[in-house]
């Protein structure tokens, strides 16, 4: 479940909506007495939330997952002084300050608690997190870890796992990652695109199924995440169709000249043999490496994604012009 918010300040009251699980309730609160936590708090019953460490340490047996997260312009806790979360950077474009999609409680540290009832962070806080409630309880769920998350309290020195979530088209980590920027410091770079190559063959869409992760300035979520598409129609697939996979042993420029939408621009490289998976994840990290110690604009606007071509051979590619990974990958 993806949810997209844009919040609006207010200086009078808060309403809350809980379009959670079908629920319609609407409370006004004074936030004059409620600020901070106390409006998150107040908002959930006052019930043992789960935290992010909690999240992290793959164990919310003893707490409740969040579960309201009320929508754009009633979401006054989820509104930072600046209204934004704006990112400073030196041209060349996009021009500089980038503004990402996702507005925050706290700005620049992903899903921490303070940003427990943001729509930013509803994958980290709400999804993920029913899902590690699953697996700790033993219960059927369509969510799917990598590695396996048993029932029962978390194994010592337990991997983090990369998970299917339950509505079964996003991937997201168990470790506290922002976003792409930041993949490196996954424990597994590979495991999400991984992950997400080996759910498309086990749905027997792999001929037609694309992965995409979205960039800094396009996301709409704090907290990484790989978007799962059935695409049997993608541009892309038809552009990759009419290359020599040879030029394309190492991540090199694709000619987007016939792509139909604009700011649309992405680097790619072939698998070698057919059939076969491809690691994207080490493919991002090589890449992002040419920023490291800058403050270029540019390193916002890269994105990723991964499709199988006409005659079988999969292909990693890197995006970097304005339009987002998602809808090169899923849509267009």
């Amino acid at each position: 479940m993806k949810i997209h918010e844009h919040c609006v300040s207010f200086t009078l009251s808060l309403f809350l909506v809980t379009p959670i699980l079908g629920q319609e309730t609407v409370e006004t609160l004074n936030i004059a007495n409620n600020t901070g936590a106390n409006l998150v708090d107040t908002a959930q019953g006052g019930q043992n939330l789960c935290t992010s460490d909690d999240i992290v340490k793959m164990d919310v047996s003893g707490c409740t997952c969040p579960s309201i997260f009320p929508p754009s312009p009633r979401d006054l806790v989820c509104v930072t002084p600046s209204g934004q979360c704006p990112i400073n950077c030196n041209p060349p474009p996009p021009a500089s300050p980038v503004i990402p999609r996702a507005e925050l409680s706290q700005c620049y540290s992903g899903c921490v608690n303070a940003n427990s009832e943001c729509n930013g962070c509803y994958i980290w806080f709400s999804s993920l997190c029913r899902c590690i409630r699953d697996f700790q309880a033993g219960t059927q769920t369509a969510c799917i870890a990598s590695p396996t998350i048993s029932a029962g309290p978390p194994q010592p020195n337990q991997s983090p796992s990369w998970v299917v979530l339950g509505g079964g088209d996003l991937i997201t980590t168990t470790e506290l990652i922002p976003g792409i920027l930041q993949l490196n410091s996954a424990t597994d770079v590979d495991g999400g695109f991984r992950l997400g190559q080996e759910t498309l063959r086990s749905r027997g869409i792999r001929d037609t199924g694309t992965l995409a992760m979205n960039s800094v300035s396009t996301r709409s979520e704090e907290q990484i995440h790989i978007h799962v598409c059935d695409h049997p129609g993608s541009t892309v697939r038809g552009i990759l169709d009419t290359l020599h996979r040879d030029n394309y042993k190492t991540t090199s420029s694709v000619d987007l000249s016939t792509f139909p939408r604009p700011n649309a621009a992405m680097s790619c490289r072939a698998s070698p043999n057919r059939d076969e998976a491809i690691n994207m994840g080490r493919d991002i990290v090589d890449w992002l490496k040419q920023y490291v110690g800058t403050t270029s604009c540019a390193q916002y606007d890269v994105g990723a994604g991964v499709v199988t071509d006409s005659n079988g051979h999969s292909w990693a590619c890197i995006t970097t012009g304005h339009r987002a990974a998602e809808n090169m990958f899923c849509s267009d």
